[in-house]
């Protein structure tokens, strides 16, 4: 039996670590909050988006601006993105591809095989590729380790090697040794001299800079006449998402079945801002001018030439946590929530949802207009990480204490559809408002610790496109609906789980 003191020492380090991490929490989210706006409340007119006013607080709030004049084509699974990709690919003149993960299994090796035969065919093409989300297992490691040099501390992927050996650019994100990292380091020196309690407070936070990832997902390529393509959305370079939608086959490598997931492929003006910005993500991750392999490039597909007339409209809108505290996209989804017309429903499926307070709050101040929201997220049994459906849990709850307007259904696998996870990331505002495709969730790695992006699209003909998956998302077959008294009633074991999950590690979600 445990003495007093030792049962007094217990309960005393308890409370010191409580203490700390409660503090840990609120200083580091502390410095990401903006501003909050207080956006003009739509009306029931159907042209309540398009409104000059609201447009003009959008560019404001997301640091973004619209484009007229482009197609959007909606890309639903693997089955649909990937030969799309490899069709670009056999007439691009450049392509130039982001992801958070690249993966060395069969849907892995065959994106680097054309990637590599392009490049050798004297076609410019890039790869940036997130080094830490890269890492999926101590193996992966042994394998960097093949490569270790003084430009690469950590090595890099066989797979990423063979590209780079084939005149690929490789552009790892995120790397320990890249220049934003040591050039933070080396500044940080400079100010213990100038300033110690500065020095000391910037420490910390540039200890973060190892929880940052890149988690866009584009992949663009350019074609005659100055055309680009941009296929935007949730899918990395991975079995799990090539194979999405594929009924009955997993990667004969890493044996994962397929994830349901979204991308859409834009043309016009947008695409050039998609480009743009893929070009302004590799100088920062390089902290170096363009290679001249590219600045050809730059210079033939700078201006708009391809001549496309279709009805999208287009925002391109970005955060970057890490290199100016922007919450952008997070921004975007609040002003939405705030701003769609009363009475009028929102849809949001997201792979994880875990929402900032500031997103449960426009959430909760729509549905006290009349309107609703309604949420599609994984269960815990679909959920390639489930402590976040843990957390979702409570999240959920806490919103429907406030509202009876808003609605929780959860993805049932469907592993042999190809179907296991959902993993895409899309909305829809109001009954004829925009709808947001891209790779942020609602979470709090996508909230603070990532570089995001999504695309916001108003557009009629692809507007009812997602009306009819979201039709197909909510039928019994897709999704269950979690009730206030399912989360209620859950074993306290159970709900004390999500509450500590939640509250006290919601930062690190």
């Amino acid at each position: 039996m445990l003495s007093k003191q030792t049962i007094l020492h217990y309960r005393y380090m308890t409370l010191v670590y409580l203490v700390f991490f409660i503090s840990l929490n609120l200083y580091t989210c502390s410095f990401y909050y903006p501003s909050d706006s207080n956006p003009t409340k739509g009306t029931n007119s159907k042209t309540w988006y398009q409104d000059e006013v609201f447009q003009n607080l959008l560019d404001k709030q997301t640091n973004s601006t619209e484009s007229a004049q482009n197609s959007a084509r909606l890309l639903v699974n693997g089955i649909n993105s990937f030969p799309r990709r490899y069709e670009n690919m056999s007439t691009a003149q450049f392509i130039f591809v982001k992801t958070f993960l690249f993966t060395d299994d069969e849907a892995g090796r065959r994106m680097a095989s054309v990637l590599s035969e392009r490049a050798r065919a004297g076609i410019p093409v890039v790869v940036q590729y997130d080094v830490k989300g890269s890492i999926e297992s101590v193996d992966v490691l042994v394998d960097m380790a093949q490569h270790i040099n003084l430009g690469l501390p950590l090595g890099e992927k066989n797979i990423i090697h063979e590209m780079r050996e084939a005149g690929v650019i490789i552009v790892p994100s995120n790397s320990p040794s890249r220049p934003y990292e040591m050039d933070e380091w080396a500044d940080n020196i400079r100010r213990l001299v100038e300033n110690p309690v500065a020095a000391l407070k910037r420490s910390g936070e540039s200890l973060i800079l190892y929880d940052y990832c890149d988690h866009e997902k584009y992949f663009i390529t350019g074609h005659t006449g100055g055309s680009i393509r941009a296929i935007v959305g949730g899918m990395n370079i991975a079995g799990e998402y090539a194979l999405g939608g594929v009924v009955g086959r997993q990667d004969s490598i890493s044996g994962k079945v397929g994830w349901h997931d979204v991308d859409v492929e834009i043309q016009g003006p947008a695409a050039r801002d998609i480009y743009q910005e893929f070009l302004r993500d590799m100088q920062v991750h390089t902290g170096r001018d363009l290679p001249a392999a590219l600045l050809g490039v730059k210079e033939a597909f700078s201006q708009n030439q391809n001549g496309i007339q279709d009805s999208a409209r287009v925002r391109l809108v970005v955060h970057h946590p890490l290199t100016d505290r922007s919450r952008d996209v997070e921004e975007l989804y609040r002003v939405l929530l705030l701003a769609t017309p009363p009475r009028e429903p929102v849809f949001i499926a997201t792979a994880y949802f875990a929402p900032s307070k500031r997103i449960r709050d426009a959430i909760i101040a729509h549905t006290k207009l009349g309107g609703s929201v309604t949420v599609l997220t994984n269960s815990i049994e679909s959920n390639n990480h489930p402590i976040l459906s843990v957390a979702s849990n409570y999240a959920a709850l806490e919103i429907m204490k406030e509202t009876d307007q808003f609605y929780l259904y959860e993805w049932i696998p469907r592993p042999r559809a190809g179907e296991q996870t959902m993993h895409q990331k899309l909305a829809s505002f109001g009954h004829n408002g925009p709808v947001i495709i891209g790779s942020f969730n609602l979470d709090a790695q996508s909230a603070i610790h990532n570089t995001e992006s999504v695309v916001l699209i108003d557009d009629l003909a692809l507007r009812q496109e997602i009306d009819q998956l979201t039709d197909t998302y909510l039928s019994p077959l897709y999704s269950k609906q979690i009730l206030r008294n399912d989360l209620e009633t859950q074993p306290i074991l159970n709900q004390i789980h999500s509450f500590l999950t939640h509250e006290f590690a919601w930062y690190w979600l």
